[in-house]
């Protein structure tokens, strides 16, 4: 039992001010990703469908752990803090709230609501981590990463592709305020995404409608 207590104080990581090496039985913080998207109109409940899956995200970062990088381009995770679900469930709400929020043209729904969809938005995330870029004691810079495919289901191609990336430097080295700077980082991601799903979706239905009247 020592043994194994001892490895795993050995893999993590850890940065004066902000993490340190707790025993797992400590009780953690938990924390959500808080929406810093301003609110549009309301939904467009006779715009299209577009369904949104649990992203897709390397083993490191699946799960609901912080994670941090020294800068060295090695993942550890901050002790004493999780977030209250799994990172891409939290990621995959934002961008639904988002749409919610900021929409005209596309209705978000999950693939469990069972409703018909004309637009499929796979998304896979890159980066999610804190990363402490001057120094251990410095406010480190959240990255978040995230690649979206839009699908369109009624042809099954694929309308478009772009990563998304966005840096924000949170205000101080203390926990709440790196949570902070990730639900900032993640909301602007939201919000650039939806804005460039729906220029694609109408672009693509434009091209569709201009080749059936060419036809």
């Amino acid at each position: 039992m020592r043994l194994k207590t001892l490895i795993a104080a050995g893999a993590a990581l850890a940065v004066s001010g902000c993490i340190t090496l707790l025993p797992e039985s400590e009780q953690s913080a938990l924390y959500r990703l808080s929406s810093h998207v301003p609110a549009g109109d309301g939904v467009n409940h006779e715009a299209d469908v577009v369904r949104i899956a649990r992203p897709l995200a390397p083993r490191a970062l699946a799960g609901d752990r912080v994670a941090l990088d020294t800068g060295q381009g090695q993942l550890g995770y901050m002790a004493g803090a999780n977030w209250v679900s799994a990172a891409p469930v939290l990621l995959q709400e934002l961008v639904i709230d988002t749409f919610d929020r900021r929409s005209d043209h596309l209705v978000a729904a999950r693939p469990d609501d069972g409703v018909a969809a004309r637009w499929d938005l796979r998304l896979e995330m890159r980066r999610f981590e804190a990363i402490y870029d001057q120094g251990s004691n410095g406010a480190p810079s959240v990255d978040v990463a995230i690649r979206a495919r839009l699908i369109d289901t009624e042809n099954r191609e694929v309308s478009g592709v772009r990563t998304f990336e966005v840096s924000q430097r949170a205000e101080g080295n203390r926990q709440a305020l790196i949570i902070d700077a990730f639900s900032r980082a993640a909301s602007q991601v939201s919000i650039d995404l939806v804005s460039w799903a729906e220029a694609q979706a109408a672009a693509s239905t434009a091209g569709a409608g201009n080749g059936e009247a060419e036809d």
